[in-house]
């Protein structure tokens, strides 16, 4: 079965949006990863440099003990996690490093002990001798704490990436969802444009009745337009707004029973407040999906709403009711809740199915014309 074409506009433009989130996110990680490695390196070459002018003033004041002091100083920082190596010439003051291969360069990261350590290499003339410093500090807990931040910006991402994928999914079906419906709706007026041209081509016709044809021919390519128009403001693809005015509805339900023969007329209301055409879209749904089923059609409508029922033989269901499927009934729902409306369904085995239309408040029943914004 082939996608619909707004289904792939969504995924392409979900994976674009991702791919963004991600991108956007792993370059935040990256950047604080890159500014707190560099703050913890000055620092410790901060604290390396530190130990170098600690070991000269130790040299310089108290020679005969360097060794004695400086396996001291060693020994604290070990506790705290920096391992010293110190040479003093040819004599060895501390050794708490054993590096096989010693890495090129003065500063780095290397791993020692299965863990990772930030390396310094530093060389200072004291007096006559050269002293070197090697100095690992451990850093591992640095990177599992850069771990933590990583999958929490990739956890950040399935939560940003799954709201705005429903919100986008939600928005495109509803932009895409008045196309659908104008397709819906523009099947019967076809109908009758495509009999009244074909009627016209007959060639033993009057000139009176070519006329006719042509009329109808216009009047229903208005009415499509105008439907059209609605939806697309409905819809919210189209700028517009949608004028509420008093319709008279046993002359709307008249003029519908006379494209279907046969139903049955019981109003005992007089005016309701909407927009004319899209009611007459509404009671035309409602109405022809009752005489699809087949089937006595009894419309009912009086101050309390209107209801169209269907005596067709009961059809079980896994549902428990009769919902609203297909382009059509969607439109129903869509156009009844515009006008605060209330659109059930009900069916039985005994009873038939009834559509029920029940009205909003007296007040919005017969409110003044005026022009209402649908957004």
């Amino acid at each position: 079965m082939t996608m619909q074409i707004w289904k792939k506009n969504f995924l392409v433009t979900f994976a674009l949006f991702v791919i963004v989130v991600y991108t956007c996110l792993f370059a935040v990680v990256s950047l604080s990863f890159r500014n707190d490695l560099s703050y913890l390196t000055k620092r410790a070459i901060d604290s390396e440099q530190g130990i170098a002018y600690a070991m000269q003033s130790i040299q310089e004041l108290d020679g005969g003990h360097m060794g004695t002091d400086v396996a001291y100083m060693a020994e604290r920082y070990e506790k705290a996690g920096i391992l010293l190596e110190v040479h003093f010439g040819d004599i060895v003051l501390a050794d708490k490093i054993a590096l096989e291969d010693i890495p090129e360069g003065r500063i780095g990261i290397l791993t020692y002990g299965d863990t990772k350590h930030l390396y310094i290499h530093d060389e200072v003339l004291s007096g006559s001798q050269l002293l070197k410093i090697t100095y690992l500090e451990n850093i591992q807990s640095f990177y599992e704490l850069q771990n933590r931040k990583l999958y929490g910006a990739a956890a950040a991402g399935i939560l940003i990436s799954s709201v705005i994928g429903i919100m986008l999914y939600a928005t495109m079906k509803r932009i895409f969802r008045p196309v659908n419906q104008i397709a819906h709706e523009l099947r019967t007026p076809l109908t009758g444009i495509q009999g009244y041209a074909q009627y016209m081509m007959m060639g033993n016709i009057t000139e009176e009745d070519r006329f006719f044809a042509a009329q109808q021919i216009v009047s229903s390519t208005r009415s499509m337009k105008d439907v059209v128009d609605k939806l697309l403001i409905m819809g919210n693809v189209k700028e517009g707004e949608l004028s509420f005015v008093p319709i008279d509805i046993p002359d709307m339900l008249e003029e519908i029973r006379r494209a279907y023969a046969g139903i049955e007329l019981d109003v005992s209301i007089r005016k309701i407040n909407g927009e004319p055409t899209l009611v007459r879209c509404l009671l035309d749904n409602m109405i022809s999906n009752a005489v699809n089923a087949g089937g006595h059609v009894k419309v009912t409508a009086d101050e309390n709403g209107l209801c169209v029922w269907n005596g067709a033989s009961f059809q079980p269901r896994e549902e428990a009711g009769l919902k609203p499927h297909g382009y059509g009934l969607a439109i129903c729902q869509d156009i009844a809740g515009i006008h605060r409306w209330k659109l059930k369904y009900d069916t039985s085995e005994m009873t038939g199915t009834t559509a029920k239309l029940i009205w909003g408040s007296i007040k919005r029943r017969l409110a003044p014309s005026a022009e209402m914004p649908y957004t």
